[in-house]
């Protein structure tokens, strides 16, 4: 065979080898690119919660479902995981039609999600936490200072974690929101638990950091006993994480695949 053409043939079947093996590569990178769900930035990985593992024992030894604290914010909006399974659940479930025309209360709002329902023009957007900041109200969630029946939409974000009095605070959700009213109450839990894990001389910033993962949490919550709590005062439609989104999703957008959307709707009180 011809000298040249061998070598023609050569490079041609080697130049194909190494097009395959870059198209495999830029394939396989591009599965490993994290997207944040709100702001659209890509990037090879979220940061994560905190630095120091050590103090995510508590989260680790109670399998906490929650945030995904491997894969916590965004480098470019700041949003959290939190902030994004929300806004993935709220899409797919076409739920910020339900905003337009609704009075809303919103404990401890994020800035992503405060936004978007700003845009949306409710009749009325209350922001609120017991230690209030910028144009946020102050208002105890265990003695809500508004008449029943008075909410369409209540949204408590990770917060029952860090209040002591949390029964109280589910009966006077239940009470401000209308019947035809609906909360979204997430909160980061254990399945391993049968009953919540609280102690009263776990009482200083240290012991809760030790025991419940954050400095103000007052529990590590039970799955279990939560779904029943909430049962007393509401109908509950727990929408799971894996009928909506795959694997591939959470890893991408960066949220815990196993954090199902509590969303409850307010019948039982009012019966």
């Amino acid at each position: 065979m011809n000298p040249k053409l061998l070598a023609k043939k050569v490079i041609h079947r080697f130049s194909k080898f190494i097009n395959k093996k870059t198209d495999f590569l830029v394939q396989n990178k591009k599965k490993r690119i994290k997207k944040c769900y709100i702001c659209g930035e890509e990037f090879e990985n979220f940061y994560k919660y905190r630095i120091n593992k050590e103090l995510d024992l508590a989260f680790k030894y109670f399998e906490i479902v929650g945030s995904d604290i491997e894969n916590f914010g965004c480098y470019y909006c700041n949003c959290n995981d939190r902030d994004r399974h929300l806004f993935m659940y709220f899409d797919k479930l076409n739920i910020w039609d339900k905003f337009k025309n609704a009075r809303i209360l919103h404990f401890a709002p994020e800035k992503p999600m405060e936004n978007k329902i700003e845009q949306l023009l409710p009749v009325e957007y209350i922001k609120c936490d017991l230690h209030p900041k910028d144009n946020w109200r102050k208002i105890d969630i265990t003695k809500i200072d508004f008449e029943a029946d008075y909410f369409d939409i209540l949204i408590c974000n990770h917060v029952i974690e860090h209040i002591p009095d949390h029964l109280q605070a589910l009966k006077e959700i239940s009470r401000v929101l209308k019947k035809t009213g609906f909360a979204i109450l997430q909160t980061p839990y254990s399945k391993l638990l049968y009953n919540h894990f609280e102690d009263p001389n776990i009482n200083t910033d240290a012991l809760r950091l030790t025991f419940y993962g954050q400095e103000d949490h007052v529990r590590i919550v039970s799955k279990r006993q939560f779904v029943d709590e909430l049962s007393l005062y509401f109908t509950l439609n727990i929408v799971k994480n894996e009928n909506l989104f795959s694997n591939e999703e959470c890893y991408r957008f960066g949220v815990n695949n196993k954090e199902d959307l509590i969303m409850v709707f307010n019948s039982k009180m009012k019966e």
